[in-house]
């Protein structure tokens, strides 16, 4: 269908994660979160439904992954994991300055997805970044300091676009 129709069920996905985050439910937000990734990315189905296996297709890809095809090999990942983008969006409801824009802005520089092999996605969790930042994505004097690639970059994982 149309850029528009997608736009308009991104604002939709956007506006049922404002409504879940104001009233402190986060369980669900994985789902709306990766719906409004598929539509801002024109990662749907012919029956504009979001694709989550497109996601495989518009990822940002390791340089590992770059080489490969067959999709069984391959993981998909947030580039910021799903309970760091909570953290800010619990950040934004404690310190009362949660809007739809500010959500908007928050997932638009930091929701990507990123195509890696199912070794390095090990290689990530056994560094202990599956689900975490570096210490040094929170440390300002750092390089990594709110780098969106910094648990790749200290994992030796190249990212490709």
């Amino acid at each position: 269908m149309t850029v528009a129709r997608h736009s308009y069920d991104a604002d939709l996905e956007l506006q049922h994660i404002y409504i879940e985050v104001h009233a402190e439910r986060y369980h669900h937000l994985k789902a709306f979160i990766e719906a409004y990734y598929c539509f801002t990315n024109g990662a749907v189905t012919k029956q504009d439904k979001p694709d989550w296996q497109a996601i495989f297709d518009v990822g940002i890809r390791t340089a590992n992954a770059a080489k490969i095809m067959d999709r069984k090999l391959l993981i998909r990942d947030m580039l910021v994991p799903l309970s760091v983008l909570i953290g800010y969006m619990k950040a934004m409801v404690r310190d009362d300055v949660l809007t739809i824009e500010g959500l908007r802005n928050l997932l638009n520089e930091q929701l990507k997805f990123v195509v890696m092999t199912r070794e390095e996605y090990a290689y990530l969790s056994k560094q202990g970044l599956r689900d975490a930042m570096p210490i040094s994505f929170y440390q300002r004097e750092h390089k990594h300091y709110k780098q969106v690639s910094a648990r790749y970059d200290v994992a030796g994982i190249t990212l490709v676009e």
